[in-house]
């Protein structure tokens, strides 16, 4: 679905009945190739790093197209009756093919896209929530607010669900958590009644990449790697300068298209893989007993920048936490194994990339 598909879709919506409606507009941008259109380079001029002033470039495209919809909605009159939530997947991606910097930044947050560090899962969220105002809610009501509690993107579901009134009969267990309540005392100005919904999120649990992680109220503990390419440090903005002579000097060899060098350098659990490719149960352990032991611990209410390891200094937390993230991924569906396919090689002699599937 495009902008402008998006838009067609409202105005048809509009044309034929008023009933509600449920729509997800995933862009692209900001990602790989940064390729900034030239009126949105000019927009940003003031931006004196090049790969900085190309990323903010590309979000500048992003907010454009949010607002061609919003504008579609204000003009048949449905914003007003429209929730609308921004999300992103992942952390900025700060470095690509040969080292060359993509202008992310994900200061102060530690790491990057593909990594368990909060540069990499930690990301910005907004939901706009129509008829909150002051006349409506009272004198104390706020046209915004900052919910400072964990929020994990299964929660979205039965969140909406609460907002639009919508019919909830579930046939199984939800993994996510309805904030509504939480969110419209927030707005109304009255703070919250009860504790966060959420305390505890997952973040990840592969024994293939050797990495899983946790985190509970203001601790989280990473076991196994925590990175992918050595992305593992603070990074205020990459440039070509900043990396030379750095470990973030990414050869082309590493990014090998059929995965044998990016392999070695994300520390892919090859014996697992081994362990595995011959056998069709693919229930990897869960248990983490195939992967390596290797904890870290964070205060992140007092170090979000996860620069000090405290894992030695409260073992009976760090201890815990690794017996919590256990018990609740016990039954969980294990991550596929991947195996590498010699017709992934779709980089062509004529140095065209081609589909291959």
């Amino acid at each position: 679905v495009s902008t402008q598909s998006t838009g067609q879709i409202a105005d048809e919506k509009d044309k034929n009945h008023r009933g509600p409606f449920f729509m997800v507009m995933s862009y692209t941008n900001p990602h790989a190739p940064i390729e900034p259109m030239e009126r949105d380079v000019k927009q940003n001029a003031h931006v004196k790093n090049e790969k900085r002033r190309d990323m903010a470039s590309m979000i500048t495209s992003l907010d454009y197209g949010v607002g061609q919809i919003t504008a579609t909605l204000e003009r048949n009159k449905m914003l007003n009756d429209t929730i609308i939530v921004f999300f992103s997947d992942n952390g900025g991606q700060v470095v690509g093919l040969g080292g060359a910097s993509y202008g992310s930044s994900n200061y102060p947050l530690r790491g990057a896209k593909m990594t368990l560090y909060e540069g990499g899962i930690r990301t910005p969220a907004f939901i706009r929530i129509p008829g909150f105002n002051k006349s409506l809610n009272g004198p104390n009501s706020k046209k915004s607010c900052t919910y400072e509690g964990l929020f994990h993107v299964s929660d979205w579901f039965p969140t909406l669900q609460n907002f639009a009134k919508a019919k909830q009969d579930y046939s199984a267990e939800l993994d996510g958590i309805d904030h509504a309540d939480v969110f419209n005392d927030l707005i109304r100005g009255r703070g919250p009644k009860k504790e966060a919904p959420r305390t505890v999120v997952v973040a990840d649990v592969d024994p293939v990449y050797d990495s899983a992680a946790i985190l509970d109220d203001k601790f989280k503990l990473i076991i196994g790697n925590p990175t992918a390419l050595a992305f593992d440090q603070v990074y205020p903005l990459i440039t070509e300068e900043s990396i030379k002579g750095t470990d973030l000097v990414i050869n082309d060899t590493h990014y090998s298209v059929n995965g044998k060098e990016l392999g070695k350098q994300i520390g892919l659990n090859s014996e697992l893989i081994k362990r595995y490719e011959n056998t069709s149960d693919n229930s990897l352990c869960m248990d983490f007993s195939c992967m390596s032991q290797t904890m870290r611990l964070y205060d992140l209410s007092v170090d979000l920048s996860e620069e000090n390891d405290i894992s030695e200094r409260f073992t009976s937390i760090r201890d815990n936490l690794r017996d919590k993230l256990r018990e609740i991924t016990r039954d969980s569906m294990a991550r596929p194994v991947y195996y590498e396919d010699e017709n992934s090689e779709a980089l062509d002699d004529d140095g065209v990339w081609r589909v291959w599937l």
